[in-house]
């Protein structure tokens, strides 16, 4: 394809995007995601021999900002004409890491916007960075939003010396339209003022999908002393916000020894479907837990196997509310881990418990 043809199409791709859910909670940044997602597509750099990284190259997006006024919004470029697996890295500015290394999938010329990048990890000022990685030619850039003042600042790219390890797919490639992983430990919940709550962040592609999955490994650390029976996050998995929820899962402890999963997607809270089975988690177990969101074929399904044992401990099911899923441009996956205490009635944090391996599907 052409150079200009491709930059063509790679502005109409992301300034024709239906218009974007509000952001995640209220905060003081003037950029709604479809606006940030055109203010990227507007700051789009020619493409040309000067806008290309080789695979397996890391570049860095340096000078970035983090705040709850300040955004840094991404756009991930893949300059092949096959399916492209990549590494992001978040971090600060002296290099410490702002959330698990992510790997998502991108298709043939796709640019990939991830919008307020930063969001949730950092409350006051800080210089942060991104790292970039991809098994084939690709280009990153990066666009900072001032919330208060208005101020757009492009961030190009700049090759590191710093290696990304990317995931180790040639064996299990992905089987999905797109895939998304954060390997190894996400998140072990700490008491304040440590970090109760733990999020991994994925940019979502701009898709018509029929089913979702997520999996995930949570190993049992023991039950809120103040109240065993409460509800104990696994995860909330939904895209950008509660109203699309393709998931969500709690474990309860004695005296109530449930699995509780809600699910729906343009559903209040109050309307999400429940499935609730009885489930005794075992405290010091691993577990694995898959959930299927297949709209396509009707079917909800999250089946939790005892890791230790290989055997299937419990199985909800439920049927999903729509067929299918528009994906708006500039939103992302949002899977967040554990709760804080005190915050809502019944929620329970889990402390010390292991997330680990959060992986993402989307089927066409």
């Amino acid at each position: 394809m052409p150079r200009t043809v491709f930059h063509s199409c790679l502005l109409l791709a992301l300034c024709t995007a239906a218009v974007a859910q509000a952001a995640v909670v209220d905060r003081p940044f003037s950029l709604t995601p479809e606006a940030a997602v055109k203010a990227l597509a507007a700051a789009a750099p020619v493409i040309d021999e000067t806008t290309l990284f080789q695979g397996r190259q890391t570049v860095a997006l340096r000078g970035l900002f983090a705040s709850d006024s300040v955004s840094a919004n991404l756009a991930l470029v893949n300059r092949s004409r096959a399916t492209n697996r990549c590494t992001l890295a978040l971090a600060t500015a002296d290099g410490a890491g702002l959330g698990p290394v992510i790997s998502l999938t991108l298709g043939p010329g796709e640019t990939r916007p991830f919008v307020d990048a930063f969001h949730g990890r950092a409350s006051t000022l800080t210089e942060t960075r991104a790292m970039v990685s991809c098994r084939q030619a690709f280009y990153a850039y990066a666009q900072v939003a001032d919330g208060d003042t208005g101020r757009l600042d492009l961030v190009a790219p700049e090759p590191s010396a710093e290696a990304l390890t990317l995931a180790k797919d040639e064996e299990a490639p992905c089987p999905a339209a797109a895939c998304f992983d954060a390997p190894g430990i996400d998140h072990i919940p700490e008491p304040p003022p440590g970090l109760p709550v733990g999020r991994v962040s994925f940019p979502a592609p701009s898709l018509t999908v029929k089913r979702f999955r997520l999996t995930i490994d949570v190993k049992v650390a023991g039950w809120n002393p103040d109240d065993p029976s409460g509800k104990h996050l696994i995860y909330w998995f939904v895209v950008d916000k509660n109203i699309d929820m393709p998931g969500l899962l709690y474990f309860l402890g004695p005296n109530k020894d449930e699995a509780f999963a809600r699910h729906g997607m343009g559903l209040k809270h109050p309307q999400k479907i429940k499935v609730i089975k009885p489930f005794t988690a075992q405290v010091g177990h691993t577990y694995h837990v898959d959930n299927d969101y297949d709209m396509a074929h009707g079917k909800y399904t999250v089946t939790v196997t005892d890791v230790e044992t290989g055997q299937v401990a419990v199985v909800l099911k439920s049927r999903p509310n729509v067929k299918s899923y528009a994906i708006k441009a500039g939103l992302n996956f949002l899977v967040d881990m554990g709760f804080y205490p005190d915050h809502v009635d019944g929620e329970v944090p889990s402390y010390d418990w292991e997330y680990s391996n959060v992986h993402i599907e989307v089927y066409k």
